[in-house]
């Protein structure tokens, strides 16, 4: 009984498996206009291709062991190009969409690559 109580009172553990990544070969969910159609306003599908990219540029950062103290404007903006995200190019918006995300992975004692 002790068990199931201290098991109740323990935070869930979000685990994530990390596995090498190649170049150009960051798994991103479909396009902005792939999952709300054609009606999507512009400003509507750049921040959703904008977030989905800064995403999975912070994951694959967050990965390879990198920090967010200490990433300058430079080495965001090499990560985004290294990944080959199509037709993405890095903005003042985009950095500090990946600084977020980054910042979150770090924060959260729950997540944890294995």
């Amino acid at each position: 009984m002790l068990g199931s109580l201290l098991r109740a009172l323990l935070p869930p553990v979000i685990r994530l498996t990390a596995r090498a990544l190649t170049t150009g070969t960051t798994p991103l969910p479909p396009t902005a206009r792939d999952v709300f159609g054609p009606d999507l306003t512009a400003e509507q599908a750049t921040t959703y291709n904008r977030s989905r990219v800064a995403t999975a540029t912070a994951l694959a950062l967050y990965r390879h062991g990198q920090k967010l103290d200490g990433l300058s404007d430079d080495e965001l903006d090499s990560a985004v190009r290294a990944l080959k995200f199509p037709y993405s190019r890095p903005s003042e918006e985009t950095r500090a969409a990946i600084r977020a995300a980054l910042g979150v992975l770090e924060a959260d004692p729950t997540i944890t690559l294995i």
